[in-house]
């Protein structure tokens, strides 16, 4: 198994990051789509049972898993109904894993999760990683298994996996003898090794602090590869090895473990490690997940450069990037179109909400539905966002030479970002507060939540769960779509699909078409514009209207 619904004795938490829950291979593939904390996972498997198919590497039968775990373990994060399993799956996912096993089986995996949890306390396993069988090692690779526990999980514990300024070169490969080393009298550099010519590189040709980071992770990348997979030092490297790292590049974090032990020398858990590990932490590792495309393009720009530096100032003989093509080629489903902008509503199906939303009676449940869709396709809040929205949150702020009502969004990481109010958006917040019977968000307590309860359940005044929202919007948008479903089945099957998260992403895609796409990376909280440009899709634009002229007969 990949995962365990409760690796170190503890439920899932909506803040839990899967980097410490899941094994790397599955919680890298989740992060390269930001999927990161347990919250994030949740919201993807609400948009419906196919939910995994936007991620490489996770199939029919893992999302299931993924699902059971999510069921489990994750009561505090949200509800798992039926429609999160793929149809046929839900039942079979009521099996628990091991009923068939003997009792000392179960006895043994008990103690091998025991073992496996005081490792972690002890600080022997970096953080990030589910200890887990892998098979035999290799000998030679720094990775050992941790016989105090009989578990037979590996520990990441090679010693020479470290950040560049804490590298110490062996002799042996210092690269002062290096096969493609060029003669010293004509060489232009004082570097007495490649660490050294390295160092004089970075401090020639990084500029400012941004590049002088790039540069310097994709040289400690390259320069770790040399001497542990290899086992060359890097004024050593010929074609044929510099060929191998862009392959090595491509399967590193993708192939499955056993596989790529067999085809590298050291294993992928070496390599990888959590994405916010500080450069002095035990649990720094040189990469956080697979990378794509653009990234292997740049590692293969970063160091064609510094090879043609070293070569151009004397130091190597030859490049060995010359004869390697400039290209990276694209991996299966990286060529694809990005799927965000396909999760979100149309005109049409949101005309079918509204319509329905003012057939409801009069009152605080409608008036809760009217300030749920508004914060999620207006504002772009998230379901964590609107849970944890307060009156406080609701402001009044200079903009230019006047005042205008905003919300201060509290984001992931503590992130703030204020969003302006306009008059329909604070009428539909005033609303809501008054069919609670309260005065207006200016005259309650600040911590008013924004979401509550309908006087029913175990808290029955208290701040909305998770849970409930999922399933008040869940329920309403099925009736929504029973509505249409004989004249309009696809639409219906979109809306029955539809999660808050689809709030979101209808956001996204209709404040693209007003404004530009570094605004709404703004307003939606995005660390990186690329997120914000997945919902664009221009090229598609530019050949519906094409292809649209043209015909069969």
């Amino acid at each position: 198994m990949f995962l365990s619904s409760t690796p170190y004795g503890q439920p899932l938490r909506p803040d839990d990051r899967l980097a410490d829950r899941l094994s790397p291979e599955i919680a890298l593939t989740l992060a390269a789509h930001e999927v990161e904390t347990a919250e994030d996972l949740y919201e993807c498997m609400a948009t419906g049972a196919t939910w995994f198919r936007a991620f490489t590497g996770i199939d029919a039968k893992r999302a299931t898993e993924l699902v059971r775990w999510m069921r489990d373990a994750g009561q505090a994060v949200g509800e798992v109904t039926e429609r999160f399993f793929l149809p046929g799956k839900a039942s079979e996912a009521n099996d628990t894993n091991g009923t068939n096993d003997s009792a000392d089986t179960r006895e043994a995996g008990g103690a091998a999760r025991e073992g496996a949890a005081a490792a972690l306390r002890d600080g022997k396993v970096a953080a990030g990683f589910l200890n887990r069988p892998r098979g035999d090692a290799k000998s030679g690779t720094g990775v050992r298994r941790n016989a105090g526990t009989g578990s037979g999980a590996f520990l990441p514990a090679h010693p020479g996996i470290v950040p560049l300024e804490r590298i110490v070169l062996p002799a042996e490969l210092d690269g002062s003898e290096g096969l493609n080393r060029a003669p010293a009298f004509g060489c232009s550099l004082e570097a007495r090794n490649d660490l050294e010519a390295i160092r004089t590189w970075l401090d020639a040709r990084a500029g400012n602090p941004n590049t002088y980071a790039n540069y310097r992770k994709e040289a400690e990348r390259f320069l770790l590869w040399c001497l542990y997979e290899r086992e060359t030092p890097l004024s050593g490297i010929k074609a044929g090895d510099a060929s191998k790292y862009l392959r090595w590049l491509e399967e590193l974090g993708r192939r499955d473990e056993r596989d790529f032990g067999e085809r590298w020398k050291l294993p992928a858990a070496v390599w990888i490690g959590p994405k916010n590990a500080t450069r002095d932490s035990s649990a720094w590792r040189p990469f956080n997940g697979p990378l794509g495309a653009a990234s292997r393009r740049n590692a293969l720009v970063v160091v064609r450069q510094l090879c043609n530096f070293l070569k151009k100032t004397g130091y190597l003989i030859f490049n060995p990037f010359d004869q390697v093509s400039p290209k990276v080629p694209l991996l299966k489903g990286e060529g694809a179109p990005q799927a965000f902008a396909d999760r979100s509503l149309t005109d049409m199906q949101w005309r079918e909400i509204a319509d329905r939303l003012e057939l409801l009676p009069e009152g605080l449940p409608r008036e809760r539905m009217r300030l749920i869709l508004m914060l999620g396709k207006s504002l772009g809040l998230r379901a964590s966002e609107m849970l944890e929205a307060r009156a406080s949150w609701i402001v009044e702020r200079r903009v230019g030479f006047s005042v205008r009502l905003a919300i201060e969004v509290l984001g992931k990481g503590s992130k703030v970002r204020r969003l302006p109010l306009n008059a329909e958006q604070r009428d539909i917040i005033e609303s809501a507060f008054r069919a609670r019977g309260l005065p207006g968000y200016a005259g309650c307590n600040p911590e008013t939540p924004l979401l509550v309860n309908l006087g029913r359940g175990r808290n029955p005044h208290g701040p909305m769960s998770r849970s409930g929202l999922y399933r008040v919007l869940e329920a309403f948008f099925d009736r929504v779509a029973d509505e249409i479903a004989l004249e309009r089945p696809g639409d219906a099957a979109k809306l029955r699909a539809a999660s808050t998260h689809w709030l979101r992403h209808t956001f996204a895609v209709t404040a693209l078409t007003k404004t530009s796409v570094n605004v709404v990376q703004a307003a939606m909280g995005h660390a990186s514009v690329a997120t914000t440009g997945r919902y664009l899709a221009p090229e598609e634009e530019e050949m519906s209207k094409a292809l649209e002229s043209i015909r069969t007969f």
